[in-house]
């Protein structure tokens, strides 16, 4: 498998208000993407980064690609779903299949952007997911047009965010070794296993690290953080400037707490629904 293996492309997290969750995350210190409208019914917001990003994802209706977004907005959003770069979503589909993963047929779809110069462009994918994977969705997904939205103009972000430097997936205690097997299947990325509770994955310059909800603390570092069902708890990331993010988020009145001179937590009700860990780079 160690041939196939995907980088990790970005995080999706489910906004039941696309408008409330853009606004937290602004006041988090992100530069966000302009509103996007896919041709499959949903909207988003993208929080650009060197080389993954994440996306505030709203449903406006439900339709068939987007049931399991719309489910997770129903039951109150959150971080829904963990995706890995392909070069060809098709043919990553079929070599799933291959394997015996049940993957839902690849979708090619687009969104228009428009640029600071005022000009309107169509930024295209091609994805395949597979929604029974363990504790939530995972897809790979194909960027046909990366330079319609790694754009220097919106990788600037006033925190110093830099990249994601882990997800914390939670799954029912029985399910951790599985769960790790799985993803290093479908990724191609190499698992540790930490503990009978824990386990992580590498994914190029990310980390999937999967737990139990009691082992949470141990692999987050953290007793702040808690998730009592399967799915995402928290998402690490590395930023140049702790400092002035930490000087932003009390001039904002953001609840942060400092877990040491090196590491932060954004809790889950400030950052539409995940925890997040801010980690000084360097």
């Amino acid at each position: 498998m160690a041939n196939h293996a995907e980088m990790f492309d970005h995080a999706v997290v489910v906004c039941p208000d696309l408008d409330a969750g853009a606004e937290a995350w602004r006041r988090l210190g992100f530069t966000l993407t302009p509103r996007g409208y896919h041709t499959l019914g949903s909207q988003n917001h993208c929080i650009m980064l060197a080389r993954d990003y994440i996306e505030l994802l709203h449903v406006t209706a439900p339709n068939p690609s987007r049931q399991y977004y719309w489910e997770a907005q129903v039951r109150g959003g959150g971080c829904a779903a963990m995706s890995c770069k392909s070069a060809d979503a098709f043919s990553t589909a079929a070599r799933l299949r291959e394997d015996g993963w049940h993957t839902s047929d690849p979708i090619a779809f687009s969104r228009p952007v428009v640029l600071d110069d005022g000009s309107e462009h169509a930024a295209t994918f091609r994805v395949t997911a597979l929604d029974d994977a363990p504790g939530a969705r995972y897809f790979v997904c194909e960027h046909r047009t990366p330079e319609l939205l790694w754009r220097p103009e919106w990788m600037r972000h006033a925190n110093g965010a830099q990249g994601i430097a882990s997800m914390f997936l939670v799954v029912a205690p029985a399910l951790v070794d599985a769960a790790g097997r799985a993803y290093a299947e479908l990724t191609g990325g190499e698992m540790t296993q930490l503990s009978d509770h824990i386990c992580s994955l590498a994914l190029d310059d990310a980390t999937l690290v999967i737990s139990t909800p009691q082992a949470l603390a141990a692999a987050t570092g953290t007793s702040h953080i808690r998730r009592d069902v399967p799915g995402y708890a928290a998402i690490r990331l590395r930023t140049s400037a702790l400092g002035e993010a930490r000087q932003l988020w009390r001039a904002a009145g953001i609840p942060a707490q400092d877990l040491g001179p090196h590491e932060t937590l954004i809790p889950a009700e400030a950052a539409a629904g995940v925890a997040l860990l801010f980690e000084q780079q360097g």
